[in-house]
């Protein structure tokens, strides 16, 4: 018999059995196992922790909606996070208007003469950057983290977002710049 474990929490057939009939015992039982890791992923996108809540929440509901697409024996949480990229992608999607007035004003105040390095050290940049991630504008820390942590190319990211790749490249310029920035003030 073929289960997943996440945590304390064992699943096996008769258990995705009760989340499908929408059981709320086995529901919050799932919820609450994943909860932690999904927080771990969010805070990286958003400040806000209803923001935070409100992508877990929407992430979880889909997948719960769409647990007969789950493979007992793989990672739920390594799936669940997938549900949970593409509904942060879809909540950029959505804001992506407000995200660009804000970036059309930072964008004048950036310097031409900063150049783009693709091959830029990521690996120290994943060590010094979670701290001060919190503290990019929204648009900028979505773009930067699905470069920084999802190991997407600029060319992916805009694809992705469906955003020129210009503006992705500018998004991780101006991530770059401010964190050094903060890199550089502690």
């Amino acid at each position: 018999m073929s289960q997943t474990v996440i945590g304390n929490l064992k699943m096996d057939s008769s258990f995705l059995k009760r989340i499908q009939k929408g059981e709320e015992g086995a529901v919050l039982a799932l919820y609450d196992a994943c909860f932690s890791p999904l927080m771990n992923v969010v805070i990286r996108y958003k400040n806000n922790r209803e923001d935070q809540v409100s992508l877990i929440n929407n992430a979880f509901l889909k997948a719960v909606n769409h647990i007969d697409h789950f493979q007992l024996g793989t990672s739920f949480v390594s799936w669940i996070k997938v549900i949970l990229k593409n509904e942060i992608t879809d909540d950029f999607r959505r804001n992506k208007r407000y995200y660009s007035s804000i970036q059309l004003s930072e964008q004048k105040e950036m310097s031409e003469d900063t150049h783009f390095d693709e091959n830029y050290d990521v690996k120290v940049e994943k060590i010094k950057v979670t701290e001060v991630l919190s503290k990019l504008p929204p648009a900028t820390r979505t773009v930067f983290n699905l470069f920084l942590w999802e190991d997407l190319r600029p060319s992916e990211i805009a694809e992705e977002l469906t955003i020129s790749i210009e503006t992705v490249r500018w998004h991780i310029k101006t991530a770059r710049k401010l964190i050094r920035q903060q890199i550089e003030k502690s």
